[in-house]
C-alpha cells in the first residue's frame, strides 16, 4: 500500500533516483552485516549437511546482494574446491530458454566446447573452469568435476531420453547424490525429469513428445556428430511447487542461510521416493486435471 502511494506522487525521474538510493543502501547493509568469504561458505555447506565426499548437483543464482565476497567465477570455484577430488560437483548447462522441443526444432548445432549455458552465470563460469567436463547432449548437457566426472558425463550422446537411462542424472542417483539450491527456488530442479521418466508408465499423459529429433553436436575434439533425442512434452506443464510442498510436509528439505544467501538441500533418494508416492496416489506434480 505504501509503495503504491509513493508511486502515485513521484514522477519517473524521482522513482529512478529513489530506487537507486534504496539499492545503494541495501548494498551497504549487506557489505557491513551479511558478507561472507569462501572459508565461511565452506563451513556453511558442512553445516547444511554436505560433505567433501558427496556427489553434489547445484542449482544456483548469483545475487549481487547475497553478501558473497567475489564474482560468479569465484563462487563456482568455491563450490568446486569444496568438493575437490574426493567427491563430485555437477551443474546443468541447458543451452536454451523455453522448451526443449522448440529449441530442437531450430536445428542449432550444440558445440560442447563453445555453446554457453543459459542456467545462470555460475554455471557458465563453472563450464569455463579448467578441469570441468561437459556431457555431449544437445538439450540437457551436464557439467562435472571431481573423482567420477569422466564417468558421469560419458555416453550422454547415446541417450535418446535426456535424463533417462545412461544419462548423468541416472548416474548421479546411483551415487546417492544431493541437490543444493543456492539462492534459487526449488522449481529449478532438473532431476524431476529423471524421476518422471522412471514413472512415465504410471502417468495418465505422455511425458515425451512423439517426435524423435536428430540434432547436430560437436564434441571436445571438434568432430561433428548426430544425436537422436526425444523432447519433453510441452502439453504437460510441470509444477515442482507441488513436489516441494509435499517434501516440506515430510520434512525432507533442509533449509539454511549464510549472509544474505538462501540454501535448500534435498537428496536424490528423497525426491525419488516422494515423487513416486505422489504419482501412485494420483497427486501428480503437474498442472493437469485427470
Amino acid at each position: 500500500m505504501l509503495r503504491r502511494a509513493i508511486a502515485r506522487v513521484l514522477d519517473d525521474r524521482q522513482k529512478r533516483a529513489l530506487k537507486s538510493k534504496l539499492h545503494q543502501a541495501k548494498q551497504r547493509f549487506v557489505r557491513m552485516w551479511l558478507n561472507y568469504d569462501v572459508a565461511q561458505l565452506h563451513a556453511a555447506l558442512r553445516r547444511q549437511g554436505i560433505n567433501e565426499t558427496d556427489t553434489l548437483l547445484v542449482h544456483s543464482n548469483f545475487d549481487p546482494h547475497s553478501g558473497f565476497k567475489g564474482t560468479p567465477a569465484d563462487l563456482a570455484d568455491a563450490l568446486a574446491t569444496f568438493v575437490g577430488d574426493r567427491g563430485n560437483l555437477l551443474m546443468v548447462s541447458i543451452p536454451f530458454r523455453g522448451s526443449a522441443y522448440d529449441h530442437l526444432a531450430l536445428n542449432k548445432t550444440f558445440d560442447v566446447r563453445k555453446t554457453i549455458s543459459m542456467m545462470g552465470l555460475v554455471t557458465e563460469m563453472f563450464r569455463r573452469r579448467p578441469g570441468t567436463l561437459r556431457s555431449l547432449h544437445p538439450t540437457h548437457p551436464v557439467l562435472a568435476s571431481g573423482k567420477d566426472a569422466a564417468w558421469l558425463v560419458a555416453g550422454h550422446e547415446q541417450c535418446v531420453y535426456p535424463c533417462g537411462p545412461g544419462s548423468p542424472f541416472e548416474k548421479f542417483a546411483q551415487l546417492g547424490g544431493k541437490i543444493l539450491f543456492f539462492d534459487v527456488g526449488f522449481g529449478a530442479i532438473t532431476f524431476f525429469h529423471h524421476v518422471e521418466h522412471l514413472l512415465q508408465d504410471q502417468m495418465p499423459f505422455k511425458v515425451y513428445d512423439d517426435r524423435l529429433f536428430e540434432a547436430a553436436v560437436v564434441d571436445a575434439g571438434g568432430v561433428k556428430h548426430t544425436v537422436r533425442t526425444y523432447a519433453y512434452s510441452k502439453q504437460v506443464p510441470r509444477n515442482a511447487d507441488k513436489l516441494e510442498a509435499e517434501m516440506l510436509r515430510r520434512g525432507r528439505i533442509r533449509r539454511g542461510r549464510i549472509g544474505n544467501s538462501r540454501m535448500l538441500l534435498v537428496t536424490a533418494a528423497d525426491v525419488l521416493a516422494c515423487q513416486t508416492d505422489m504419482v501412485k496416489a494420483g497427486n501428480y506434480p503437474y498442472d493437469v486435471t485427470v
